[in-house]
């Protein structure tokens, strides 16, 4: 009886460690934020697209709702590859912990940029 009791113990301090691990990050806490920058082109203003990754955690293909999205200037498909309403960030490449990934483009109005999808990668 102590052996059960001593494997419960062992497995419910097993995943209360990988639910630590891996349960500090999810996908709705990247924040995408957008502020003008204070630059005008062709009368339009330049907007700055800040997406925030607060996670220990990288995140990886990770694709934005971006409908209606267009810009005066083009932004580089490296960055941001639109593809119908669905916008892949940073070529489907990491977006690291604690690290802002930022693109720019220039519109009347800003777009509602959010994210839908994406990949977390823990170490």
């Amino acid at each position: 009886m102590a052996s059960n009791a001593c494997k419960l113990i062992s497995l419910v301090l097993f995943f209360a460690f990988v639910n630590q691990g891996y349960g500090d990050c999810h996908l709705n806490y990247l924040s995408v934020k957008q502020s003008k920058t204070g630059n005008l082109v062709q009368n339009k203003p330049e907007w700055e697209v800040r997406v925030t990754n607060p996670c220990k955690c990288k995140f990886q293909y990770t694709t934005l709702s971006c409908v209606g999205f267009q810009s005066v200037t083009p932004v580089a498909t490296s960055l941001l590859s639109k593809s119908g309403d669905l916008c892949l960030l940073n070529a489907g490449k990491f977006i690291f912990p604690h690290v802002d990934f930022v693109f720019k483009y220039v519109w009347d109005t800003s777009f509602d940029l959010k994210v839908i999808d994406g990949v977390i990668v823990c170490p």
